[in-house]
């Protein structure tokens, strides 16, 4: 009883102290708001896997100059990503299942706008779409803008194309045999695919984008002897593709069928390229950066880079050989100015950046690094 009135006597002498507290006024909520990236800033777009929690996948964006965060956008489940350089749009072909691990699967396309980092549409798409690591060439856009092409395998191989106009898909053209999408730099209906072969088949829809029928080229290249990469780098009107042994094809795939305009050698002493997305190249001054591995072999195209070779694609010449931390995938960006080079990192989860200095040859200086997820697979610049 006695313990009952000093606690009744201890709130009484507490009461008028505590009821000018009680008397405040109540905590506005917090208003959000939406930062845009401001216009022409350059950005650095790199697909995370995040292969712990592969039901969300992210994409990290960073000021492409000094590795800034500048914000995320999802990727679902094993999505796939497409950043045109001259656009002000990301999109992103995905997965979300019902139930997480289980229940009803949808596939859509989305777009989102790259600045404001926000969902401008949702295109339902065929649930035949590839679920894969992150390789540029599983979805690629038209160079007028108007279709997106996505690589499916159920296993069977076809790709979807999708108006973006209309914002429908309206056609799946089967692949059997081929893989990856290389669109033309002239005709928006026109694609190439990269076969198992050593050929490429070549494609032109019908003007409601509704059909088309693959026409197979000459073998251009060894897929048992020397297998083509299937990343490719546009220069003009071809592509640049290297083999698992270290050689470079310029491929024109504007035909009706594709050639294979020019090749040369850039490997030596033991050395060969590897990694995901293994080359990058800079138009305007024509260097090809390649990642490189030592105790080069059969099997060992999808080992990290050590090094990072620059090479003279008109002269046919090495430039210069640069250390690169463990690196599965190269980008490059500042192709009105000198190349700036990124590096993911898988092993530790970064991206690291590097300057290239034409007086030396395009030798690289490392200029800073950053945190990028779980698995950096694909980069890039916008």
């Amino acid at each position: 009883m006695r313990t009952l009135r000093t606690a009744l006597f201890t709130l009484a002498l507490l009461f008028p102290f505590a009821s000018p507290l009680l008397a405040q006024d109540a905590i506005a909520p917090e208003t959000m708001t939406v930062e845009v990236i401001p216009a022409g800033t350059p950005k650095l777009f790199v697909a995370d896997l995040a292969i712990t929690n592969i039901v969300d996948g992210k994409i990290y964006v960073y000021h492409a100059d000094d590795l800034k965060v500048l914000g995320t956008l999802g990727l679902g489940f094993m999505g796939q990503m497409y950043v045109p350089a001259a656009r002000d749009v990301v999109y992103v072909s995905t997965s979300y299942v019902e139930k997480i691990s289980r229940g009803k699967r949808s596939d859509f396309l989305e777009v989102y706008d790259s600045s404001a980092l926000t969902l401008r549409a949702e295109i339902p798409i065929a649930s035949t779409r590839t679920q894969a690591l992150n390789f540029r060439p599983l979805m690629q856009g038209s160079v007028d803008s108007r279709w997106m092409f996505i690589q499916n395998a159920t296993p069977a191989t076809s790709i979807s194309v999708v108006d973006l106009e209309a914002g429908k898909q309206v056609a799946e053209i089967p692949n059997p045999g081929c893989w990856g999408i290389y669109p033309s730099a002239k005709d928006g209906r026109r694609f190439a695919t990269m076969c198992g072969d050593g050929t490429f088949g070549s494609y032109t829809l019908s003007e409601d984008g509704s059909e088309a029928e693959r026409t197979a080229s000459e073998a251009i290249f060894d897929p048992a002897g020397n297998a083509l990469f299937s990343h490719g780098e546009r220069d003009g009107d071809t592509w640049l593709f290297i083999t698992f042994a270290g050689d470079l094809y310029r491929v024109n795939l504007e035909g009706d069928t594709a050639a294979l305009v020019d090749q040369s050698t850039f490997a030596a002493e033991g050395w060969r390229p590897g990694g995901y997305q293994p080359h990058a190249y800079h138009q305007a001054t024509g260097t090809l950066f390649v990642l490189m591995h030592p105790n080069g072999a059969e099997g060992s195209h999808k080992n990290p880079g050590e090094e990072i070779w620059a090479y003279d694609v008109a002269g046919k010449k090495l430039l210069s050989r640069s250390p690169t931390t463990t690196a599965f995938a190269l980008g490059v960006g500042g192709q009105e100015g000198a190349p700036a080079l990124y590096a993911a990192n898988q092993a530790e989860g970064k991206v690291h950046r590097y300057t290239a200095d034409a007086a030396a040859a395009y030798a690289l200086t490392e200029t800073g690094a950053v945190a990028a997820g779980e698995v950096p697979m694909q980069l890039e610049t916008q």
